[in-house]
């Protein structure tokens, strides 16, 4: 049984080290058949850089390197080509001016292996000079690879008007920077560029006309991650042992896999891929965990959606315009298209043939990761997650008196300024409807974090002729549940009957109860709730 290479982008070492390698050199093979430009952003963790490495070594002329894979069955010819590669994970940019003799010494080392003399001069007119002058030399297109070209952008958003201005600056050289690209095709084999984000002021995406965006291209949509059948086909053995260690069927584990780490779409075809990371990191330690979302998530997110108050339960089934989630101005971040560039959000589903989206979060993982880290914010960077554990084993079994004391708990301990002001200009009905949604927020993200394989939260469910505020799906019992703000509970039970909010949960041979909560806009909290059979 081959080993899982968790931490290694380079082909070499995973192929020749007898790891697991999910051969995807057949859209390598795509893409070196067709154009010159192309661009591929995709979440963090889901082998951009191992893929660009893969380029390089393919570039190199490493044909038996490739032997047990799809490329080298093809015809593919394996000229050798000069390469210019540039990982934005390893330059400095903690200012422009860093960054800019960064890009220059990696340059210069680059024509000093090649024997090339170039002027001291700027970075950009010494990438220029490089690119006609290893092309020139070698009679060869060069190759132009770039890892994370957004990192001296996205590293410095959401942490200060000061370090929001490094951004800029480094997008404006950026932007010169590639202006070269356009006016050297003669002279290049392929330009191959990825990243997070996607920027709508930086050149490579308004003077490069002809790039091809990867990341939204259907027959691309599953070049990054594990479909299921790879996962299948590569890692079996290793789900035989695991299943084993934990003494469930196999079948069960790879429903427990489904759930925590599949789900992540990115273009129309109805293509779901699973997080390699997270993969690797469950198979390799034989636990399920959230690893991707543990291993780095940006802090600018979360303090955006709590610095604009966003209201979470719209996260489920949120209707988007596939164009507006493209690209975006560092100016003017908007929350929506940040999470789905990030992985935050993914595509549910998409109609008005492919304008319009529907996006939710992708999977138990991302969900719980991150709905956890927006609540210890909230509750001042409190460990919530004991608390948590407790709250669904009292939940699950009924004792819901001691659940709404600890719900009540955690509600006292948000933070007073996190509380919606009441503007005075605002009618009451306004009123009441701001502090409904932002409870219900608070509530969701509770609730959310009790979610497994096994209980499901969701919100905002709609049918022919209203919409529920939440359900929660445990084994044995639906609950279904409605918000009220200093009203009555027969109010919310009344809603729920006449709406006609359990219909589509009655045929399914489980328990249906219904569930009021009324909130106080004057405590701030939880004032009444009952517990009632359909």
């Amino acid at each position: 049984m081959k080993n899982i290479a968790i931490d290694s982008a380079k082909i070499k070492s995973i192929i020749e080290g007898n790891y697991v390698y999910v051969d995807k050199t057949k859209y390598i093979h795509q893409i070196l058949s067709a154009h010159t430009y192309y661009f591929l952003s995709r979440p963090r963790r889901f082998g951009k850089s191992l893929t660009i490495d893969t380029f390089k070594e393919i570039f190199l002329g490493n044909k038996d390197l490739f032997k047990e894979q799809y490329i080298y069955q093809t015809d593919y010819k394996w000229d050798v080509h000069p390469i210019i590669h540039l990982d934005f994970n390893q330059l400095s940019n903690d200012t422009t001016m860093k960054m800019k003799k960064s890009i220059k010494d990696d340059l210069l080392v680059i024509a000093k292996k090649h024997e090339i003399n170039l002027d001291d001069d700027e970075p950009e007119n010494i990438f220029k000079r490089l690119i006609i002058s290893l092309s020139q030399k070698y009679q060869k297109g060069v190759v132009f690879l770039v890892d994370e070209y957004d990192k001296p952008i996205i590293s410095h958003i959401g942490k200060g008007d000061e370090r929001l201005q490094i951004a800029i600056a480094n997008q404006e050289f950026m932007k010169s920077f590639y202006d070269n690209l356009k006016a050297l095709e003669e002279h290049l084999r392929l330009v191959f560029m990825t990243g997070v984000s996607k920027f709508s002021k930086v050149s490579v995406f308004s003077t490069l006309n002809n790039l091809i965006e990867l990341d939204s291209h259907p027959q691309f949509s599953d070049f990054l991650g594990y479909t299921q059948e790879e996962l299948e086909f590569y890692f079996d053995p290793h789900f035989e042992s695991m299943a084993e260690s934990m003494q469930i069927d196999k079948a069960e584990l790879y429903r427990l896999f489904k759930a925590h780490y599949n789900g992540f779409r990115f273009t129309n075809k109805p293509a779901w891929v699973y997080n390699p990371f997270s993969v690797g990191r469950a198979l390799s330690l034989q636990e399920i965990n959230n690893y991707w979302f543990d291993s780095g998530t940006p802090s600018f997110l979360v303090n955006l959606i709590k610095e604009k108050q966003f209201d979470l339960t719209s996260l489920e089934n949120l209707e988007f315009s596939s164009s507006a989630i493209k690209a975006y101005d560092i100016r003017e971040l908007q929350i929506i298209p940040l999470l789905f560039q990030t992985g935050y959000l993914t595509i549910k589903d998409s109609f008005e043939y492919g304008d319009m989206l529907v996006l939710t979060i992708p999977n138990l993982e991302v969900r719980k990761g991150f709905n956890s880290q927006l609540l210890s914010i909230y509750k001042n960077n409190d460990n919530v997650m004991p608390t948590i554990y407790r709250m669904k084993k009292l939940f699950e079994k009924e004792e819901f008196e001691e659940y709404f004391d600890m719900v009540k708990s955690v509600f006292t301990s948000i933070l007073n300024n996190l509380i919606p002001k009441q503007d005075n200009v605002l009618d009451q009905v306004t009123k009441l409807s701001k502090f409904e949604s932002y409870y219900h927020s608070l509530y969701y993200l509770l609730t959310s974090l009790m979610s497994d394989a096994y209980t499901r939260v969701y919100c905002e469910i709609l049918n022919n002729i209203g919409r529920l505020d939440m359900a929660i799906e445990t084994p044995n019992i639906i609950y279904i549940i409605e918000f009220k703000v200093d009203q009555a509970l027969e109010t919310a039970f009344k809603q729920i009957i006449e709406k006609k909010y359990a219909d589509r949960y009655l045929k399914e041979g489980r328990s249906v109860k219904m569930l009021a909560i009324n909130f106080s806009s004057k405590d701030k909290n939880v004032e009444n709730w009952e517990v009632r059979d359909v």
